[in-house]
């Protein structure tokens, strides 16, 4: 058994030296080791986060740093409840401090990671979203979270369809905001019959942006029933699940493993390369076909 623990000890420090420094490579051995020693790994996983917590400029700073990526979505396949707060401190940042720390994981992923760990209690969940110091962005996927738990019936649908609806005073935020286009469109999933009026209201008043969604989505969708919403909203939870999280990472533009190119803040967007850029990488492409070849004429 101490060997065991001995060799357990030193395959986590190998997966977290793994995830630590981005180097443009998906790390799938190293996240199949962690899923397979998630009872040991799982401390270390939440340290990180709270060494984020506690120094975010650290990691915006030092663009290297990826381990807080690889943590928070591990975290979220896992199912940690333990890392709930943690996590909802950390997406509850000021500003766009999310934002530059995670990038799209801000809208992307967050609502499923923040439903995966909240253990079945919605508190913390419902405190973001009521939180007007937190990013709009991240309230809205806290609003998703919500959503995810009446589709999966741990919520009452009537219960988070009030809910939202007590979100449309105008009072939640900045005036220019998107946030009720997005939060209404959430509701919509919801077959929201109780709140149409407060819908119609906020469209009325010019709370929900043109483009975002439109009122004749909300009839449509009474007319569909609760039912069909809800089977079609579970439809996209599925497709958003981290139950595959190779499936859900591996694709990020910033894993291209033709180049190791450093990403920038928005890291799942794959980066616009200039001219320089380009030119630098075909020279870089021809160095490594060079020492290729001279490797091949040697053996």
């Amino acid at each position: 058994m101490e060997i065991e623990n001995i060799n357990n000890d030193s395959r986590i420090e190998d997966i977290l030296d793994a995830f630590r420094i981005y180097d443009g490579f998906y790390k799938k051995e190293h996240v199949d080791g962690a899923i397979e020693l998630q009872a040991e790994i799982t401390p270390y996983l939440i340290k990180i986060l709270q060494t984020v917590l506690d120094d975010p400029n650290e990691y915006i700073e030092n663009k290297d740093l990826y381990d807080h990526i690889y943590a928070v979505m591990l975290l979220g396949h896992l199912k940690k409840p333990n890392a709930h707060k943690l996590i909802i401190d950390i997406f509850s940042l000021p500003n766009d401090l999310p934002d530059q720390l995670f990038g799209d994981i801000c809208t992307a992923n967050l609502p499923t990671i923040l439903f995966n760990t909240c253990g079945g209690s919605t508190d913390h969940i419902r405190s973001m979203i009521l939180n007007k110091e937190v990013d709009d962005f991240c309230r809205i996927s806290a609003c998703h979270a919500l959503a995810y738990g009446v589709i999966k019936g741990y919520l009452p649908r009537k219960e988070v369809v009030e809910f939202f609806g007590t979100l449309f005073t105008g009072d939640e935020t900045d005036e220019t905001s998107g946030f009720w286009g997005l939060l209404a469109s959430i509701a919509c999933d919801l077959c929201p019959i109780e709140i149409i009026d407060v819908i119609q209201d906020a469209f009325e008043n010019g709370l929900i942006m043109p483009g975002v969604i439109g009122y004749e989505h909300f009839e449509r969708a009474l007319d569909m029933g609760e039912k069909y919403c809800l089977e079609k909203a579970e439809s996209d939870f599925e497709y958003k699940s981290l139950e595959d999280l190779h499936g859900a990472m591996s694709w990020w533009g910033c894993f291209d493993q033709g180049y190791k190119n450093i990403p920038d803040n928005n890291f799942l967007q794959t980066a616009k390369k200039t001219k320089k850029e380009k030119a630098s990488s075909k020279k870089k492409k021809r160095k490594q076909a060079n020492i290729s070849r001279k490797k091949n004429r040697k053996q």
